[in-house]
């Protein structure tokens, strides 16, 4: 696998996290701590994407 597949690779994997953890918040109702344990999820995916994004184009 080339440096750019892996690349499309990883922002599907992250991609798809993120919405899993989006429609996990649907059911919470308010939940505080889950709902914060998601969004921190969901930032860690963002930043991994970041990261991959910055890794490739160097």
């Amino acid at each position: 696998m080339d440096k750019f597949d892996d690349l499309v690779y990883s922002l599907r994997y992250e991609a798809e996290s993120i919405l899993e953890n989006l429609k996990e918040m649907d059911d919470l109702d308010g939940d505080e701590a889950k709902v914060s344990i998601l969004l921190k999820w969901i930032k860690n995916s963002a930043n991994i994407i970041e990261d991959r994004i910055e890794n490739w184009s160097v």
